[in-house]
Formats: structure tokens, sequence, C-alpha cells
């Protein structure tokens, strides 16, 4: 039976007892050798350090800016508004996440600024000569009585 002081981590469990047995391996009724324990975790990938404008020689800048769909609710009600989102670069210019820094007003064009962003391709910024994960303050600007994107400079 197993024991230790009462109450204690090994305090006696009533009927749970347990036999220890060795064998050697070679020996007649010896059990094959036990396989190694796999790892209690797989060794995780950090995720990668997005670095800020300051950190890096050179900012990542758009190459690609796919077309901004303009919220029909928003566009039918004529009202503008801007979305301000922080843009994590990967080094292969792909934006992995983007989340909404402010909205105004808020609950009308986050989701579609955000969609916008998330596909849009870079030019991944560079240190030491090499691309880098970075990251990026983005103002999307919505305006029903300003310029198409086409009329714009």
């Amino acid at each position: 039976m197993l024991g230790g002081a009462a109450g204690g981590p090994d305090a006696s469990i009533p009927g749970l007892s347990a036999e220890l047995r060795v064998r050697l391996a070679g020996q007649p009724g010896a059990a094959p050798p036990a396989a190694k324990p796999a790892p209690a975790q797989r060794a995780r990938r950090t995720p990668p350090k997005y670095l800020g404008s300051s950190e890096v020689d050179e900012r990542a800048a758009p190459l690609e800016m796919p077309p901004l769909v303009y919220p029909e609710t928003a566009y039918i009600n004529r009202i503008p508004g801007k979305v301000r989102l922080r843009a994590y670069i990967s080094a292969d210019g792909r934006v992995d996440k983007a989340d909404v820094v402010a909205a105004t007003p808020s609950g009308h064009f986050e989701q579609a600024a955000i969609d916008a962003v998330q596909r849009s391709r870079f030019r991944p910024a560079r240190k030491d000569g090499r691309p880098v994960a970075s990251q990026k303050l983005i103002e999307v600007e919505f305006d029903p009585y300003g310029p198409t994107p086409e009329q714009r400079p």
C-alpha cells in the first residue's frame, strides 16, 4: 500500500496498492524495453516579433492595395468615416493580422477596413539588409463625398 503523512500528497488511499517488479532486459519473461517517453509538449514556434518603425532601416511600403468596399448602409446614408489600424506585416509582405486602434464613427467601417488591409501586399520592412516582420499604423478613410480611389493622386 502507498503511504505517507496523513493528508499529504502521498496519503494512503484505501484499495490502492502498488508492487514494483524489476526485470532486466534479456531475462526470461522480461518485457521489451519501453519506448522513450514522448515529450510532454512539442517545441512551440515562437511568434515573430513585429518591429516598430523606429526599429527598422526601411519601413514596409504598400505594393498592392485592393479596392475598398464601402459598407452599404453607410454609403446610402452618406456617412464619412476613418479607421486607424495597426497592421502586422510578415517578412514576406503579407498582413498576418490587423487590429482597430480607433474608428470614427464607431460601428460602421471597422470590418471593411480590416478586410481591405488584410488583402493588401507590402514590400516588407528591412533591417540590416534583411526583410523582417513589422507593424505599421494605417489610416483608412471612407468619404462618400470625396474623390473615388481612381481619382486620387
